[in-house]
């Protein structure tokens, strides 16, 4: 379909897609407010007065009236794991557990509908939820799950909880050594607890059975659609399997995928990728290769965060290195050749010692291989010390970050690492200030994947145990403008993309979403209840709540 336009009898194609009679924050610092655009196949052709957009009208032009709604860009979630998010949304829940007795009936639950030689695995246990914190123990389930092999994570990722079942499986007893870079907890007999620390956690994963390609595929299904009523087009997959990657390209030659995803695969296997040749931002719109992720310490929640000073509540330590950082050369070499090779690292780093050491990796790759524009990212950057902002900026590295680890850590945090280090957790402003780039994501498994509750954290550090309605460190709070700007552009940024996705303006593909409510004009502390009433990918409507 052709439409003549205004100059000279000329013709172009019609629109797919107008939407007229919104309130459209594009994220362009040059117009960022508009109240209609138009959509050509997957690409935004005009955004503007409703005028510039009725101009690409034609006979079979779809015409959304948004209401007066608030229309903001995709959100791309720059840190999430995506199978195993997916997977939370069918296996056992135990995060809202808040007693062992209630975490153990669950459990006991799903074991009686799991079929022989099938596993109960499970997300998100919070023992700092629990009437009374503490850890949970093997013996807590063994007599409900007397047959059946258990492994549930805590909701950060680093400390998981076995059965008797599972660890016999896995052949942890009390001789076992602790691996490097992780801990088997053990009893005062000195048992195992059942409790394992991050790379005592790989011991497990390894006699667990594979899943297969139809249930990763269902699995995989479940999430794109989770995603989509979320609001969420964009995502950037840490640490896929190659078998993920099978499933996102079986899913991508369907034409199935409504989620465009960036994976990184484990930086321990950066020759795979090496070899063919790839590099950064390799692929197509919906699905790219060519980042690397990795390790450098464990998780606040579960006292492996690495830092220089030992930890309030448990001062026998500071903290654990991953068994990747150990020997350290090694990691400096991967890293090194990673990078020559022009792929992208993006590497966890959340105590404020491990966030300094990957700096100082970065700083010799740079000094090695020279410079370029690398994008190099640290995931989760949660405590920092002061003197490195001025190193992120002065390495052009981004944060990428998680604001609701925030508002949930920050229940308990002061009593892990006290005040003053808190000063500088979840440095948001402080970033800013400094003049590094924020890129926001969730963490997804380990947070909930909802973009209003990632905004709502940003500019509220509201704690979720109401304690704090002020904020946790207050002074790091950033505006609602600046939160929707990480979350979008500087996500783009973050993957190479920001030419591609991440403000509405000509050219760019067209991924947007609907609100309930203006995020603008409601009160900051509302901001979770607002609804995603539509989700469109590339043009095309993928979710809607009508």
């Amino acid at each position: 379909m052709l439409i003549a336009t205004a100059v000279g009898a000329q013709t172009r194609p019609a629109a797919d897609l107008i939407v007229v009679n919104a309130r459209i924050w594009t994220v362009d610092k040059a117009r960022p407010e508009a109240e209609a655009l138009a959509v050509l196949r997957d690409r935004i052709v005009a955004v503007g007065t409703r005028a510039d957009a009725e101009a690409w009208r034609g006979p079979a032009t779809i015409v959304l009236d948004a209401g007066g709604k608030r229309i903001l860009p995709g959100f791309n979630d720059a840190h999430v794991h995506l199978l195993d998010g997916s997977r939370t949304l069918l296996g056992v829940k135990l995060k809202d557990a808040h007693s062992p007795e209630e975490f153990a009936r669950r459990i006991a639950e799903q074991a009686k509908k799991t079929a022989k030689g099938e596993w109960v695995v499970g997300w998100d246990w919070d023992d700092q939820a629990f009437d009374v914190p503490r850890l949970p123990s093997r013996e807590l389930i063994d007599a409900v799950t007397p047959d059946t092999p258990v492994f549930v994570n805590r909701y950060d990722g680093h400390m998981s909880l076995a059965n008797s079942v599972a660890l016999r499986l896995a052949g942890i007893t009390a001789g076992t050594p602790d691996p490097p870079g992780g801990v088997i907890v053990r009893d005062a007999q000195g048992e195992p607890t059942g409790i394992l620390k991050d790379a005592a956690l790989n011991a497990v994963y390894a006699v667990i059975p594979p899943l297969g390609r139809e249930a990763r595929l269902r699995i995989l299904e479940e999430g794109m659609k989770h995603a989509a009523s979320l609001g969420v087009t964009s995502v950037q997959d840490m640490n896929p399997s190659y078998a993920d990657v099978a499933a996102y390209a079986e899913l991508a030659e369907r034409g199935a995928l409504t989620l465009r995803i960036y994976g990184a695969p484990l930086e321990t296997h950066w020759e795979d990728q090496a070899r063919l040749g790839l590099r950064r931002s390799f692929g197509s719109a919906f699905l790219r290769i060519g980042a690397l992720k990795g390790y450098a310490d464990g998780s606040l929640g579960s006292t492996t965060a690495y830092f220089y000073e030992p930890y309030l509540d448990d001062p026998k330590t500071s903290g654990l290195l991953t068994d990747e950082m150990q020997p350290l050369e090694a990691m400096r070499e991967r890293l090194t050749r990673a990078d020559a090779a022009g792929l992208q690292l993006c590497i966890h780093a959340i105590g404020d010692r491990g966030i300094a050491m990957v700096l100082d990796l970065f700083q010799d790759l740079v000094k090695a291989n020279g410079a370029r524009d690398r994008r190099l990212r640290v995931e989760h950057a949660q405590h920092m010390a002061r003197a490195d902002f001025a190193r992120f900026a002065k390495l052009g590295v981004i944060a990428s970050v998680q604001p609701y680890h925030a508002i949930d850590d920050g229940r308990w945090a002061d009593k892990r690492i006290g005040p003053q280090r808190s000063r500088t957790t979840y440095a948001f402003r402080s970033f800013l200030d400094a003049g590094v780039r924020l890129a926001l994501g969730t963490d997804w498994f380990v947070a909930p994947l909802s973009p209003m509750d990632t905004l709502y954290a940003a500019v509220t550090r509201a704690t979720l145990d109401g304690k704090r309605p002020g904020g946790w460190v207050p002074e790091q709070k950033i505006t609602l403008a600046e939160a929707i700007e990480a979350y979008t552009l500087g996500s783009a940024y973050a993957e190479f993309q920001e030419n591609e996705k991440g403000s509405l303006i000509p050219g760019k593909l067209a991924d947007f979403v609907v609100l309930s409510e203006d995020v603008f004009t409601i009160p900051p502390e509302t901001i979770r209840r607002v609804q995603v009433l539509k989700t469109v990918v590339g043009g095309k409507v993928v979710f809607s709540r009508d």
